[in-house]
């Protein structure tokens, strides 16, 4: 696991630039995943295999293969805001679950955690508390969950286009080359590059 804080940023609901460069990996995302069994690859199976290890929720897949799984069905990745955007087409091209949230939204110091007790949160797009279990690992903050596991994160903390300071989670598992982690690292430091033009 890797995490980075971007200072300064101004997201916006839609940015030309974005929506370009967004657009040519969109490509290169549909041709790598075009051929069947792409997800039994060990990028993806380690995903699995690691939520299996801390949670009962047996065969849970990365958010990064329910990213692709969207772009292959849909043709672009869901539009929620131009940061959203970008660092959700970074996860689908390299394979490295993402996560983001509002550094200024943070209580305190966020950490990673094997949960202790069951604790409610709300996801976002939720309707209602989400749960994560008892036994998962959790990323928290001094007032709770802010994604259980790498998959469901927390309506409280969520990129908006009033936020200028992001707190970004690269997850890998323990089969990944941590260069692939940095990859993704640099992959959205030139994508942020580019929107600023």
């Amino acid at each position: 696991m890797r995490w980075k804080t971007y200072d300064g940023l101004v997201v916006q609901r839609r940015n030309r630039r974005a929506d370009a460069w967004i657009a040519g990996r969109i490509e290169e995302i549909k041709a790598r995943h075009a051929r069947a069994g792409w997800k039994d690859s060990p990028l993806f199976r380690g995903y699995v295999a690691m939520h299996d290890r801390f949670s009962e929720d047996k065969g849970f897949p990365s958010s990064c293969e329910a990213l692709i799984d969207f772009i292959l069905a849909r043709g672009a990745v869901p539009r929620i805001n131009a940061f959203v955007d970008t660092y959700n087409t970074v996860s689908a091209a390299t394979g490295v679950s993402i996560g983001a949230h509002d550094a200024d939204k943070l209580v305190g110091s966020p950490r990673l955690e094997i949960l202790q007790r069951d604790v409610s949160f709300v996801p976002i797009g939720g309707r209602g508390a989400g749960t994560a279990r008892r036994g998962e690992f959790a990323y928290l903050d001094d007032e709770g969950v802010i994604c259980r596991m790498d998959v469901r994160q927390c309506d409280r903390t969520k990129i908006t286009e009033t936020t200028t300071r992001v707190f970004v989670i690269f997850q890998g598992h323990e089969s990944m080359d941590t260069a692939l982690l940095q990859q993704s690292i640099d992959m959205l430091d030139n994508a942020l590059q580019v929107q600023r033009g």
